[in-house]
């Protein structure tokens, strides 16, 4: 029989041994996504946003969280099961990092620029905690959490680190912007997109 003192150790072993298992998992899918080839073809964004959203479900659900489209999304050249991985993880940072009553993520895209008609940017809008910038480089790193391990939820700091590699498999590349306490703003963008206007 354990006494008490026992009885922690063993629990904590059991947490230290989860956390590894998952730590792992991420490294290993993380080496995979850089042997991926792409499938590209037309692909139609909101039904992608759909999906993942539909991934995450009760996360979202039990979290009250309202997400809005402002316009519908385009249809592009690109390899579906990768873009929607892209954006559930977007969108499951959005919501795990939020801290107010009424949370709210947004998803669009931007209008071309003159001279830029090939490449479509992408965003993942957020009213949450926000994020410094000087860590404009770090929150992309590999296992790299700007917060304590099991703060806001958790997790093995792999999600953003995956989504730079897989915008990256499509030549394209990410970034953010935030406001403390205010909120970020994910971007994406995809070159050579061919991007098609819904109703086009």
């Amino acid at each position: 029989p354990l006494d008490a003192q026992g009885r922690e150790r063993i629990d904590a072993m059991l947490r230290l041994t989860v956390r590894m298992d998952s730590l792992l998992d991420a490294l290993l899918h993380f080496s995979r996504v850089g042997r991926l080839s792409l499938a590209r073809q037309p692909i139609a964004l909101g039904d992608v946003v759909a999906e993942a959203t539909d991934m995450l479900g009760a996360s979202l659900l039990g979290r009250d969280i309202d997400v809005q489209i402002p316009r519908p999304l385009p249809t592009i050249s690109c390899d579906r099961i990768r873009v929607r991985e892209v954006f559930a993880n977007l969108i499951s940072n959005a919501a795990k990092y939020n801290d107010k009553p009424q949370r709210r993520i947004e998803i669009g895209y931007l209008d071309p620029v003159d001279g830029a008609d090939n490449v479509s940017t992408f965003y993942v809008r957020d009213n949450g905690i926000g994020i410094d910038t000087k860590h404009s480089e770090r929150v992309f790193m590999m296992f790299k959490r700007l917060h304590t391990r099991d703060a806001y939820g958790g997790g093995s700091g792999a999600g953003l680190a995956i989504v730079k590699k897989l915008v990256e498999q499509h030549n394209g590349h990410s970034w953010f912007t935030s406001d403390v306490g205010v909120g970020t703003t994910f971007y994406f963008t995809l070159p050579g997109a061919g991007m098609k206007q819904p109703g086009a």
